[in-house]
């Protein structure tokens, strides 16, 4: 479906749940009987979404619809005090940090959105607008999770250092944040070595990415709500007969909104201490 085509449907729908003779109800009963068979399966799904978004947040979050302006941004309001710009979607597949990037501004924030495919309702919203960096990157939130611990005779400590840092998209400049450690918490590569009683390799697999992903969610709910990742340092390997290597940065976990924004792994000049 054509650009122009989409806007006027998305103009209806909208004027209709911002009449206040018809509202939410109609705009829905129109989507679904009149516009739906009008727009292919993308432009249908994105438009219930944005709706719904709308409907649940507009007073929460003093939503406008935003206009065709080229910004990438669904609606325009407020989120915790400052003025934002909001993205709708289901399927974060879609959105690159690298499509935003040229239109986050000084003093606008930029989040995006995410509802779910199929009940609509809303499972995350986060920020794009990340601090600036010196060489003008942006400065995206991290933790790395280190290795175990151990005392001056290389004994075991049993426990943890993660730590949460900011790395930049564009010099790859890494800045400490905070630094916390605990006793549950242990690297994804010692993790990966654990399960080596797991014999088949796909299960091996699935168990470590879901131990990323749940890292991933409890060091941003208790830590920093807009942490896009989980890393790790590691050696790593290179040449024909890997007789070379240097010592690197690598994402074990990315939101898929900024996994272009950097190369893997980042080289360091040793292991991070």
């Amino acid at each position: 479906m054509d650009a122009e085509s989409y806007n006027r449907i998305r103009r209806i729908i909208f004027s209709t749940a911002n009449n206040p003779e018809r509202g939410f109800g109609v705009a829905r009963e129109w989507l679904e009987t009149t516009y739906r068979s009008q727009l292919d399966h993308l432009g249908y799904v994105g438009l219930k979404a944005e709706l719904q978004f709308y409907e649940q947040c507009r007073a929460e979050f003093a939503l406008t619809v935003a206009g065709d302006m080229g910004e990438h941004a669904d609606f325009a309001g407020h989120y915790a005090g400052q003025v934002t710009r909001f993205d709708v979607t289901t399927n974060i597949g879609f959105k690159r940090f690298r499509d935003y990037e040229p239109h986050i501004g000084d003093g606008i924030r930029y989040r995006i959105a995410l509802l779910d495919n199929a009940s609509f309702e809303i499972v995350d919203v986060f920020d794009l607008a990340f601090d600036r960096c010196h060489c003008g990157g942006h400065l995206v939130p991290v933790v790395t999770m280190l290795d175990g611990n151990r005392n001056r005779h290389g004994d075991p400590l049993w426990h943890n250092d993660q730590v949460e840092m900011n790395i930049c998209t564009g010099c790859h400049h890494l800045v400490e944040v905070n630094r916390f450690y605990n006793q549950t918490r242990f690297s994804p590569q010692e993790y990966y070595s654990d399960l080596g009683y797991i014999d088949d390799e796909d299960e091996r697999n699935r168990a470590y990415e879901q131990y990323c992903v749940d890292n991933y969610k409890y060091f941003r709910r208790r830590h920093q709500d807009n942490l896009m990742g989980i890393a790790g340092v590691g050696y790593f390997r290179e040449g024909y007969k890997g007789e070379d290597g240097y010592w690197g940065l690598g994402f074990n976990f990315l939101n898929r909104a900024v996994e272009d924004a950097f190369p893997f792994p980042i080289r360091m000049d040793g292991p991070y201490e």
